[in-house]
C-alpha cells in the first residue's frame, strides 16, 4: 500500500510537468489496478455522483472529462448512474488515454489528446458541453489554476462543472485558484452551486488524504 501511494506521490509532487508526464506513461498499464483498486481512489464516484445530483432524471447530457486518465469519470456515470449521453475524454498523456480507448464498453465518443496552457484554451468548440469535470488534475505540475477561465467557455449557458482542489498542502496553487473562481463568480460568469470536503482513498488514510468536490454553474 505504501509503494502504491509512493507513486501517487511522485506524480504529483516530485519534478516538473515533463517529468510528471513520464511517470504517467510508466504507470499507464498499472494505473487503475494501483489507484482504484489498491488506494481506492474515490474521487471519480463522488464526481460521477455530483454531475448526476445536477441534472437529475437527465441522463442524455453531453460532457468533457478534462485530465481523463482512463476514464475512470466516465466509468462510474455509465455504470453507477446510467448516463446515456455523449462523453468525450481529453487529457495529456497518449498511454493513459489508450488504456481509456480499449474501455469499448464504456462508449466514449471521442478521445482527444492536449496538453493544456495556461489560458485553458481547449480544441473544442465554445458552448458545446452541458458538463464538465476535471478530477485529480488541479494541482501544481499539472494543469495551471487560470485555465478554469478558459474551461468554462466550452459549456453552454447553465452548465455544470465538477471539480476537485486538495484540501492540504497545495500552498499558492489553491490561492491562485480561489482567486480565479472568486473573479469569475465577481463577473457574474459562475455561481458556486456546492462545497464539501470528501475523503480521496477507501483503503489508505495517511497523509494528505480529503479533497475539496466544488461543483460550479456557468450563468453566461
Amino acid at each position: 500500500m505504501e509503494e502504491t501511494y509512493e507513486l501517487v506521490r511522485q506524480v504529483i509532487c516530485d519534478g516538473d510537468t515533463e517529468e510528471s508526464q513520464k511517470r504517467y506513461k510508466n504507470w499507464s498499464e498499472n494505473y487503475d489496478d494501483s489507484l482504484f483498486e489498491k488506494l481506492g481512489f474515490l474521487l471519480p464516484h463522488y464526481a460521477a455522483e455530483a454531475l448526476a445530483a445536477s441534472f437529475g432524471e437527465r441522463k442524455d447530457v453531453s460532457i468533457l472529462d478534462i485530465g481523463a486518465g482512463t476514464g475512470r469519470v466516465g466509468h462510474h456515470l455509465r455504470t453507477d448512474f446510467n448516463f446515456n449521453g455523449e462523453i468525450d475524454l481529453l487529457d495529456a498523456n497518449m498511454e493513459m488515454l489508450l488504456c481509456a480507448s480499449q474501455k469499448e464498453h464504456l462508449k466514449f465518443r471521442t478521445i482527444i489528446k492536449h496538453f493544456i496552457l495556461e489560458d485553458g484554451t481547449l480544441p473544442v468548440k465554445d458552448n458545446t458541453y452541458d458538463a464538465l469535470v476535471c478530477i485529480g488534475s488541479f494541482l501544481p505540475n499539472h494543469i495551471p489554476p487560470k485555465t478554469v477561465r478558459g474551461f468554462v467557455k466550452a459549456l453552454k449557458t447553465g452548465g455544470i462543472f465538477v471539480f476537485n482542489l486538495r484540501s492540504k498542502n497545495a500552498g499558492e496553487y489553491n490561492i491562485d485558484f480561489e482567486s480565479v473562481l472568486q473573479a469569475l463568480k465577481t463577473e457574474g460568469n459562475i455561481e458556486i452551486s456546492e462545497r464539501k470536503e470528501v475523503t480521496q482513498y477507501k483503503n489508505y488514510s495517511v497523509g494528505n488524504c480529503t479533497s475539496i468536490l466544488i461543483t460550479i454553474k456557468k450563468l453566461k
